[in-house]
This record gives C-alpha cells, sequence and structure tokens, in this order.
C-alpha cells in the first residue's frame, strides 16, 4: 500500500482518537502535524511496519507536548497577572475528562469509547496492559473525586 492508501485506511481512526485527547479545535491540526512530519522524517507510512500504532503513539506524544505548552503558557499568564480565560461549559464530565493528563484520556478513550482492551490500548500506547489499567484507575479516581465534591 502506498502512503495515500494508508492515510485513507486510518484517517477516521487518527482523527477520533486526536479529538478525544486534544479536543475537536486541535484534532485536524494534530493529525496534519504527525502524518507531515512522518512523511519528511521517516520516509512515508508505507515505510512503517505497523503504521496504526505508530501514529497513535505519535499523535499521544504530539497531544502532551502540547498539553505541556498550554500548561507553561498558563503558568507564565498566571504569574504575569494574567486570566488565562479557562472555558466554561455546562457540561462538568466533559470538562473533567478535558483536563485528565493526555494518557488517562488516551486510555479512557480507547478503552471505553472504541472499546479496545487494555491490552489492545497497551500496543497502541506504546506501554504495558498493566500501565493502561494504572491510567484508567487514576483517572477513574479523579473524576470520582471531582463528582463527589
Amino acid at each position: 500500500m502506498n502512503d495515500e492508501a494508508i492515510y485513507r485506511t486510518l484517517a477516521a481512526d487518527l482523527t477520533r482518537y486526536a479529538t478525544a485527547l486534544a479536543g475537536p479545535d486541535e484534532a485536524a491540526d494534530v493529525v496534519s502535524a504527525v502524518v507531515t512530519r512522518v512523511l519528511t522524517r521517516r520516509g512515508g507510512l508505507a515505510g512503517l511496519r505497523d503504521p496504526r500504532p505508530y501514529l497513535m503513539r505519535v499523535i499521544l506524544n504530539e497531544v502532551r507536548s502540547r498539553h505541556r505548552t498550554r500548561a507553561r503558557r498558563r503558568l507564565v499568564a498566571l504569574t504575569e497577572g494574567h486570566d488565562p480565560g479557562f472555558r466554561d461549559e455546562p457540561d462538568l464530565v466533559l470538562d473533567l475528562v478535558e483536563e485528565l493528563p493526555p494518557r488517562q484520556r488516551a486510555a479512557a478513550f480507547l478503552v471505553y469509547w472504541q472499546g479496545c482492551t487494555p491490552t489492545e490500548a497497551a500496543e497502541l500506547m506504546g506501554c504495558r496492559p498493566g500501565t493502561v489499567r494504572r491510567y484508567l484507575h487514576l483517572a477513574r479516581r479523579k473524576l470520582e473525586e471531582a463528582l463527589g465534591e
């Protein structure tokens, strides 16, 4: 298969995954940045042994990088006395899920929304199944604490 055929096959899954991790406003940018980087630096998608898990790991890393950048900007804004302008939406659960760290959000998306087993999610995330179960535990605990208050 060539790069275009591989991308067409995976595009919808990658975009859903990026949407769950970064939100609908950033998902297309994340996928575009990742695919562009793979095409220019790795010699294309066709050169990858198994493109789907590789691209999902790279998407997770891209979202984590953007998350760190946003956190630094918020910290700078707060130390300079500016309000970074947090979103105010009525759906508390979605807001809480969006506040989860990217790895916990990735595990929750893959297991609860995509129906993956922890073993399948671990393969896609590039970690062990026990690590995925730990991320799920931490995510559930954080959500339960926030909703219980």
